[in-house]
């Protein structure tokens, strides 16, 4: 089995993102559901569930805000690969 860090696949997504952009929640939910399915039981998991929830009264997010939540999901532990 390959492990891959939550670093590596947050700064991925990161990456991919620009100042000023924003994002529709479903696709911001696609991507949720990406990385709620790699994760192991745990704090990481509980709280992709909370904004995925969440996702479903929002209508778009800035990259701003994305960059920062999801570093705040960085450096907690490893995803299953």
């Amino acid at each position: 089995m390959v492990e891959t860090s939550i670093d590596a696949v947050i700064e991925g997504w990161v990456a991919g993102l620009s100042d000023g952009l924003s994002l529709s929640a479903s696709t911001v939910q696609d991507r949720l559901f990406e990385l709620w399915g790699m994760l192991d039981e745990g704090g990481v998991r509980r709280e992709v569930e909370r904004w995925l929830t969440e996702t479903l009264d929002r209508h778009l997010y800035t990259s701003d805000e994305l960059i920062t939540r999801l570093r705040a999901l960085n450096g907690v532990g490893s995803l299953n690969a």
